[in-house]
C-alpha cells in the first residue's frame, strides 16, 4: 500500500477488497472517493461524511438506458431518436423535458444504476484501487441505496474460512456502535455475538468464550457486523492508517472546476465530480499573533462562535497538522517557544470545545465572564446571589442525578457540569460529575480529576472513595484502586461493600 501524496492512499483489492474500505471511510465518516481500475474496467464511488453517495462506471451493464429498457419506459426505436442518449445526465433531462419520466423515477433510476455499480465493485477481487478526499460529488447527485445492506449481504456470503482470513488475530477489539435494543435484522450467530458486547468492549477472544462459538464463526459474524456498521472495530490491520483519519477528515478545500472524470471516456461520464484544491493557508506568523492574542478558544481556532461541531474539528485537525511543533524543531529557539506555546493553546481549545456538553460549560464561563467585565454582580458577590447560586446548582444536580440513575450519563454531564461549576466546593456535585464522565473513555481523566476534588474537599466521605475506586477498576488501575480501597477501609473499617471489592481484585 502506498501514498501518492500527503491526501491519497493506494493499494489493491487483493490485500484490501472494496467492502472493507466502504467500511472504513464509513467508521472515519470520511468524505472523497474510492478509484478502481482492473484492467479496462474502472469504477469511482464517492462518500459524504462516511456515506456512500454515488458511484459511476465505464461497464455499459450499468448505464441508465438499460435500466430504461429493461423497466419498458421506452422502445429500443424510441430511445435511438433521443440526442445525446449516450451521457446519462443528458439523457435523463432529456426524458424530464419530453415527460416520458418523472422525478421520483429518475431518482429510482439512478438509485438502482448506483447499487449495480457498488454491488459489481463489491465482486472485485483483483485491480486496484486509490482514496482520495480531493473530488467530491457534485450537490443533488446523491443516491440513497443503503450500502450497509449491501455490505452486510457482501460480509454473510463470504465463507466462514475467507471471513477469518480477514483478521490478524484473536486480541481485535469490538464494541457496539448503536444500542443493542435497535438492532433488528441479524443471524442467531450475530446475535450471539452481539451480547458480550452490550457490557464492554470485547477483544475476538473473549466474545468467543462467552458465546461458546468456534472461531471461524465468531469471526465470520463480527465481519458482516463490521461490515453493516453495527459494530466499530480497532487493533486490526486497516488500509488507511488511524494517524492520517484527521487530516483526511480535516481537509480544507474549495470548489476549483467541474471536471471529466479521469479514466472514463466523456460519453461514458456523468460527470458529479467536482476537483476541489487547498484553500489558501494561513502563515505560521499569522498564526501565532492570532493565537498570542486571541481573548478565547474560538479566537485561537479562527472559528465563529456559533459554528457547528464538524466546522470547530475540521480547524483543529487542519492547524494541528500545519504548525505542529515537529515541523519547527529546528527553528530558532525563540520561534520554535512560540510553536510550542501555541500549540498547547490549540490542544486547549480542542479538547474543550470538542463535545457538546464541555462547549457549553465553557460558554457559560465567557458569558459569566463578559456579565462580570461589565459590571454585573455575579452570583456570590452578595447574600442573595450567593443563595441563587446554590438552589441553581441544586436543581441541576437533581436533573444530573436522575439522569444518572437512569444510565443515561452523557444527558447527566452537562446538568451535572453545570452544579460542579456553580458551586465547585460541593464534594457531592464534583463526584457525581465525575461519575457520569467516567462512562466515556475520552474522558478518563477528567473524569479522575472531579472525582479526586470531591476527595480533597470532604476526605472522610466513604462514598467518594468507592466511587473512584470503581473508575479504577472500569480503567483497569487495580493497583490504585486496591490502594483508595485500603485507605477507605482505614478510615471506615467496616464498609462491606469495600471490604468485599478489595477481595475482588485480589
Amino acid at each position: 500500500m502506498t501514498a501518492k501524496n500527503d491526501l491519497e492512499i493506494s493499494g489493491t483489492c487483493l490485500a484490501f477488497p472494496f467492502a472493507e474500505l466502504a467500511a472504513e471511510m464509513a467508521q472515519g465518516e470520511l468524505s472523497g472517493s474510492i478509484r478502481l481500475s482492473d484492467k479496462d474496467k474502472k469504477a469511482i464511488v464517492y462518500f459524504s461524511d462516511g456515506r456512500l453517495v454515488f458511484a459511476v462506471s465505464n461497464s455499459r451493464m450499468t448505464r441508465l438506458f438499460d435500466f430504461v429498457l429493461q423497466q419498458k419506459k421506452l422502445s429500443k426505436e424510441q430511445l435511438v431518436l433521443l440526442p445525446n442518449f449516450s451521457n446519462d445526465l443528458q439523457l435523463a433531462e432529456q426524458l424530464l423535458a419530453d415527460g416520458l419520466l418523472t422525478e421520483a423515477e429518475k431518482d429510482m433510476f439512478f438509485t438502482a444504476q448506483v447499487r449495480a455499480i457498488v454491488q459489481d465493485v463489491l465482486a472485485w477481487t483483483e485491480g486496484d484501487w486509490t482514496i482520495t478526499p480531493l473530488a467530491r460529488v457534485r450537490e443533488g447527485l446523491q443516491a440513497n441505496i443503503d450500502e450497509r445492506s449491501l455490505l452486510k449481504e457482501y460480509g454473510r456470503s463470504l465463507s466462514r474460512e475467507d471471513a477469518a482470513k480477514r483478521f490478524r488475530s484473536f486480541d481485535e477489539t469490538f464494541k457496539l456502535a448503536v444500542a443493542l435494543n435497535s438492532i433488528r435484522d441479524c443471524t442467531a450467530i450475530e446475535a450471539q455475538v452481539l451480547v458480550p458486547l452490550a457490557s464492554a468492549d470485547q477483544c475476538v477472544a473473549d466474545i468467543a468464550a462467552h458465546s461458546s462459538l468456534e472461531g471461524n464463526d465468531v469471526f465470520s459474524a463480527l465481519y458482516s457486523l463490521w461490515l453493516a456498521g453495527l459494530v466499530i472495530r480497532s487493533g486490526w490491520q486497516s488500509a488507511i492508517p488511524a494517524a492520517k483519519v484527521p487530516f483526511l477528515r480535516a481537509a480544507k478545500l474549495e470548489l476549483k472546476r467541474e471536471a471529466i472524470l479521469p479514466g472514463i471516456k466523456p460519453e461514458e461520464s456523468e460527470a458529479p465530480v467536482e476537483e476541489i484544491a487547498p484553500v489558501e493557508e494561513l502563515t505560521l506568523d499569522a498564526y501565532l499573533k492570532r493565537t498570542e492574542v486571541a481573548k478565547n478558544f474560538y479566537e485561537v481556532l479562527g472559528v465563529d462562535p456559533k459554528c457547528d461541531g464538524a466546522e470547530l474539528k475540521d480547524a483543529y485537525f487542519s492547524l494541528a497538522k500545519r504548525f505542529h511543533p515537529d515541523k519547527f524543531r529546528k527553528e530558532a529557539p525563540d520561534l520554535t517557544k512560540r510553536v510550542h506555546s501555541a500549540f498547547a493553546q490549540l490542544a486547549s481549545a480542542h479538547e474543550t470545545l470538542r463535545t457538546p456538553d464541555s462547549r457549553e460549560l465553557y460558554d457559560f464561563k465567557i458569558r459569566k465572564n463578559t456579565e462580570a467585565a461589565k459590571g454585573t454582580p455575579s452570583a456570590g458577590e452578595n447574600g442573595q446571589g450567593g443563595d441563587h447560586n446554590r438552589q441553581q446548582a441544586s436543581d441541576e444536580f437533581d436533573k444530573g442525578a436522575q439522569l444518572l440513575a437512569k444510565g443515561d450519563a452523557v444527558g447527566a454531564q452537562v446538568h451535572l457540569a453545570r452544579a460542579a461549576h456553580a458551586d465547585p466546593q460541593n464534594a457531592k456535585y464534583r463526584a457525581y460529575y465525575g461519575s457520569a464522565l467516567s462512562a466515556d473513555d475520552k474522558h478518563r481523566h477528567k473524569a479522575e480529576g472531579e472525582l479526586q476534588a470531591a476527595i480533597k474537599i470532604d476526605g472522610s466521605s466513604a462514598e467518594y472513595r468507592l466511587m473512584l475506586s470503581h473508575f479504577f477498576i472500569k480503567v483497569k488501575l487495580l493497583k490504585r484502586a486496591e490502594g483508595e480501597l485500603t485507605r477507605l477501609l482505614a478510615l471506615h473499617p467496616n464498609n462491606r461493600e469495600a471490604r468485599d471489592l478489595l477481595d475482588s481484585i485480589k
